[in-house]
């Protein structure tokens, strides 16, 4: 039982780490539930003439790319899923909703769909801000490890 408790503790410790200022993020997800996280450009000069670009709002693209540094997403999240029978954003949110803290690694791979994925679908980025699924993935993370918001001096 002790070597169980110094485990867990370890884990947290080095989750905690990794997700470091991560949680910073939260409130930003939270008033952007349900909302697009990206605008499409297509010139000013003549429109309907280009191909329109995405265009992501620098918060997100500031959080992808710490989500990458923290080295806990694993370019198989495709068989969490399948062992967790994963088929929409529904299922994913419920899953958040239901993990434990043995299971946090299922948190991680279902965010790791969008943050590894829209490397190359874009739109992964904008969809999981729109579904709610970085809000609610940080918001559990952060009760399982236990984080409490530190009043500013």
């Amino acid at each position: 039982m002790e070597k169980e408790n110094v485990y867990r503790q370890e884990m947290i410790e080095k989750y905690r780490a990794a997700m470091g200022n991560l949680f910073r993020y939260i409130p930003w997800f939270e008033d952007r539930v349900g909302e697009k996280a990206v605008q499409n450009y297509s010139g000013a000069d003549s429109p309907g003439s280009s191909v329109p670009i995405p265009v992501y709002d620098s918060t997100l693209l500031a959080f992808v790319k710490e989500m990458q540094r923290t080295g806990l997403f694993d370019r198989n999240y495709v068989y969490t899923y399948s062992r967790c029978k994963i088929r929409n954003s529904q299922d994913e949110l419920k899953i958040i909703g239901q993990t434990e803290f043995k299971e946090i690694e299922v948190i991680f791979a279902i965010m790791a769909k969008y943050v590894l994925g829209g490397m190359t679908k874009g739109v992964l980025w904008s969809e999981a801000v729109e579904n709610g699924v970085f809000y609610y993935g940080l918001m559990k993370v952060k009760e399982l490890l236990n984080v409490r918001d530190t009043p500013l001096a």
